[in-house]
């Protein structure tokens, strides 16, 4: 297969593509699906949503109150996410037994366009920690706190870049790279939340959170685009970059060129400075909200919403932004295809020369990062006391792009000391998902454990390296897979038959006898 580039001032055709080494490309996606740096809650389990006898439904829905009367959340709570809009089947492409990459020649693009965005293709991952937590229920609701680690990422790569590797740079062409962007953060959350309910039938919470920022890089593109001219190429490219790093200096040279980028010296610095100036100081504050409502229209059937992560991080230490404004010229892009070059190469030497290009601006100016906001709406019908059927719409607010899915779920509660959930989940631009919840008690303890999961993977495949004639071993791969979620953890649950010990129904009207 021949694809047109433009290395130097000349037009140039080359089959510059040779076999990808398929080692390089596997270990580089594993690591990115492995990549777990949250999203603030911002995709907790479907299945948690409908089950109350979890304290951390709160999470989901301030208004929720936890069937329990009092609970305690343990260090022991970890929920982890991660999200993308191509699976490997989208990268890869499968042909009787073989798996052929973007440069075989039996590679349809067709179908990559179809799972990339018009604009970006998102990835997503993120994990949060419950360190510490407590609630009780009170004359007319419920009060709870709580104490939280989170991370997350969020990466969104231009849909001109996938075109790179199926049309190369052919000359008088323009390339827009303007929607490229990445956010990531590190913060500690509190959390002080209530549910009130005002009437028989209308029940509303709030959720206040004050944030403390440790960590963030976040990129703000206002355009960048590449055009490919004959004689040479031009850049036009205005954006910041900014930072909450440990970083102590970026140097630049005379030029404007990025030199040298001094990160903080952490053989001098000691673990506990380390924790006390990242992960206990009190630093970068901001402040985020959750709203909820549950109306109950009768006995059996009862619709909710909650808006989340309304809020803001303000950023005030190790201070770095790289600014950029300007128009840029240079003479394409270097590639050796004799030697041992491959697709890698070129996005690096891309990157390396774009870079080269660039004048720089280093600044140490305060900058705010915004939470993904998230809005959950839902419905619950109540088959039986013990057994309920559910409908979540949710969708996640990034910066530029919407994460939208849909969720049906049963739930059964057969016995107060165990509780069951089994859903399906249709992930816009994903696929159809099964999943599940599980909570018990361990035995007459009040120790509550439960594991949730979404997009739980029912079906693998298996993938073979090659370097050259030697065939390695087969790894299996989740070919389809673009979602996964995970939450797991211990709690102390005092009361848990909570409203059940007193009564719940008027008998004389009750629908349930």
């Amino acid at each position: 297969m021949i694809f047109p580039f433009q290395w130097t001032l000349k037009q140039t055709y080359l089959p510059i593509f040779k076999k990808m080494k398929v080692k390089r490309i596997s270990l580089l996606i594993s690591l990115t699906l492995l990549g777990v740096v949250v999203n603030g809650q911002v995709r907790q389990p479907h299945s948690l949503y409908f089950m109350n006898t979890i304290p951390q439904v709160t999470q989901m829905n301030p208004a929720f109150q936890p069937r329990a009367n009092g609970y305690v959340i343990l260090p022991a709570n970890i929920n982890a996410d991660f999200i993308s809009d191509i699976a490997f089947k989208d990268a890869f492409q499968k042909h009787g037994n073989e798996w052929f990459s973007p440069i075989h020649e039996k590679y349809d693009y067709s179908k990559l366009y179809k799972s990339i965005g018009k604009e970006t293709t998102m990835f997503n991952s993120g994990t949060d920690w419950d360190i510490f937590g407590f609630g009780f229920r009170t004359k007319n609701g419920y009060l709870s706190f709580g104490l939280s680690e989170h991370f997350f990422s969020n990466t969104a790569l231009p849909s001109d870049l996938f075109k790179v590797s199926d049309k190369g740079f052919p000359d008088q062409t323009s390339l827009d790279f303007s929607a490229t962007r990445t956010q990531m953060l590190a913060y500690m959350q509190f959390n002080i939340g209530y549910s009130y309910k005002v009437n028989d039938n209308l029940t509303i919470g709030l959720n206040v959170k004050p944030l403390f920022g440790q960590m963030a890089l976040e990129t703000k593109i206002n355009k960048f685009t590449l055009y490919t001219g004959e004689d040479q190429w031009d850049l036009d490219g205005r954006g910041n970059v900014y930072s909450s790093l440990p970083i102590d200096e970026i140097k630049l040279d005379s030029e404007g060129k990025i030199d040298d980028i001094v990160w903080r010296d952490f053989d001098d610095y000691y673990g506990k400075d380390f924790v006390n100036d990242y992960f206990t100081a009190f630093r970068n504050p901001g402040i985020a909200f959750d709203l909820g409502a549950i109306y109950q229209i009768n006995e059996r059937f009862d619709v909710s919403a909650s808006l989340n992560n309304l809020g803001f991080i303000s950023w005030k230490n190790d201070l770095n932004s790289i600014s950029f404004n300007g128009k840029y010229k240079f003479n394409g892009v270097y590639f050796d295809a004799s030697g041992d070059d491959d697709i890698g190469d070129l996005f690096s030497n891309l990157g390396d020369s774009i870079a080269d290009a660039m004048n720089y601006v280093v600044k140490h100016n305060k900058f705010k990062t915004a939470l993904p906001p998230v809005f959950h709406a839902g419905v619950t019908y109540h088959l039986s006391k013990s057994i309920s059927a559910g409908f979540l719409s949710r969708s996640v607010f990034w910066q530029k792009g919407i994460r939208q899915s849909f969720n049906l779920s049963l739930n059964l509660q057969p016995y107060s000391f165990v509780a069951f959930n089994v859903n399906t989940t249709y992930q816009v631009k994903g696929n159809v998902y099964l999943g599940g919840g599980l909570m018990f008690f361990l035995g007459p303890l009040p120790l509550q454990f439960y594991i949730l999961t979404d997009y739980a993977p029912v079906y693998y495949s298996t993938f073979r390296t090659k370097d050259g004639d030697d065939l390695g071993e087969k790894i299996p791969v989740l070919e389809r897979q673009k979602s996964v979620t995970l939450r797991l953890g211990l709690n102390l649950v005092f009361g848990r038959h909570g409203y059940q010990n007193k009564p719940m129904f008027d008998k004389k009207n009750c629908i349930w006898n």
